[in-house]
């Protein structure tokens, strides 16, 4: 039982098992959110707006339990950035109250959306690293709004000075919380293209809209606090339409890797064929299939070998291009799409693919404190090339898994190319 609580609690979190460089960079962040919020309430004037932070903590408690069940499907479904929609209270709360206050609603809403929520799917180290990024970006927002008495700002910046300011102020507060984020996954992960760790666009669009609620909801609470209720009822359904768009997302993705699964790969595959046909250029197909994947699994079992697929996922994908589609078609099978190439530079990609999946290293914890290395994987690669859209999106993969067989019976860890077409 001493074992099990010592697991649990804070000597227990994985944290402390990152590398030197990216457990400093968290420490400093949390060490800073901490010093930040112990300067606003002892030098900054928060001697007022208390009343309008725990009017604003009700209103969040109140979201909180009316969106509760759709968070809860949210969080456990989700494979990217988690954006949520809580930012629109503490957002109000910094042009209506001093930033003192703000931050201690920042805390207030954090701890209480972990215990009815994040504590279920989320570890306590990454919770408490994700509060110290909205700390330290609030913070920087509320740097670009003038010092004012509680309930003067809003009409203080009425026109275009004010939304210049709240759109500033919006800007920041995401960019500083969202650079934070990308700076810790570009320290711990082995893909270091700053593009692929970025939010999409909806996500952006998504975390910069629940600002602009947040603005909207101060300009309600300053007119009356009676009407603030009312973006309750927008605010619920952006909920269940960021629920249904992650539900589509899914049914596109694979559960294990986050690739495209085979439909959505074939969709987007089919798309290029028709592009490639319409600007004259090549393209090309390659089957990836890792040899003797089976004895991974026999011999550190499937969660491990889960481990090892992600990994190889991400080594595809940092590889080929942004605009290159690759997905896993099942088992240890993935499925790259090459746009704008000849037969030669498809070879050239494939066996650049193949060596870089002979350089991955996995290394997994394992319950009882020790690691499962998988090291020196091979894979074998058939490649299926065509010229300006003259094969289907089924016949290149026929051609690029014949090939592939080809390569099985010739002993493995190999590339073979089709015939041209």
């Amino acid at each position: 039982m001493r074992d099990r609580s010592r697991r649990l609690g804070p000597r227990g979190w994985a944290l402390w098992s990152l590398p030197r460089g990216p457990l400093a960079y968290i420490l400093v962040i949390e060490l800073a959110a901490v010093a930040v919020i112990v300067s606003a309430l002892t030098l900054g004037t928060a001697d007022h707006g208390w009343t309008v932070a725990g009017l604003l903590f009700l209103g969040a408690v109140t979201h909180a339990e009316a969106a509760r069940h759709i968070e809860r499907i949210r969080i456990s479904k989700v494979d990217r950035p988690f954006i949520d929609l809580k930012s629109m209270w503490t957002f109000a709360a910094l042009l209506l109250t001093p930033t003192g206050p703000t931050l201690v609603l920042v805390c207030g809403t954090f701890a209480y959306w972990w215990v009815r929520n994040g504590r279920h799917h989320s570890a306590p180290h990454k919770w408490i690293f994700s509060w110290a990024t909205v700390v330290l970006g609030t913070a920087a927002a509320g740097l670009l709004l003038p010092g004012v008495e509680i309930g003067t700002l809003l009409p203080t910046a009425a026109g275009p000075l004010g939304l210049v300011l709240i759109a500033a102020a919006a800007i920041v507060r995401w960019t500083v919380n969202h650079g934070l984020v990308v700076g810790i996954l570009l320290l711990t992960s082995k893909e270091r293209s700053l593009r692929r760790h970025l939010s999409s666009p909806a996500d952006t669009l998504l975390g910069l809209g629940a600002l602009a609620l947040g603005a909207a909801l101060a300009v309600l609470a300053a007119a009356s606090p009676w009407l603030v209720p009312i973006l309750l009822v927008p605010v619920i359904m952006l909920h269940r339409g960021v629920l249904v768009d992650q539900f589509r997302h899914a049914a596109r993705t694979d559960s294990k890797t986050g690739l495209a699964n085979g439909a959505a790969w074939s969709e987007v595959a089919a798309k290029e064929i028709a592009r490639a046909a319409r600007q004259d250029v090549g393209l090309a197909v390659l089957m990836v299939d890792l040899d003797e994947f089976k004895a991974v699994n026999d011999r550190h079992g499937h969660l491990v070998g889960d481990e090892v697929l992600r990994a190889v996922a991400a080594s595809l994908s940092a590889e080929v291009r942004a605009y290159d589609a690759v997905g896993r078609f099942g088992g240890e099978e993935f499925v790259v799409l090459l746009s704008g190439v000849d037969p030669a530079a498809a070879t050239v990609t494939a066996e650049r693919l193949r060596s870089r999946i002979g350089d991955i290293d996995v290394q997994v914890p394992t319950p009882i404190g020790t690691l499962a290395r998988v090291q020196g994987l091979t894979a074998s690669i058939g490649c299926a090339t065509c010229s300006a859209g003259s094969r289907s999106v089924d016949e290149l993969l026929a051609a690029a898994d014949a090939a592939l067989y080809r390569a099985k019976r010739a002993g493995r860890n190999r590339t073979v190319a089709a015939d041209p077409a």
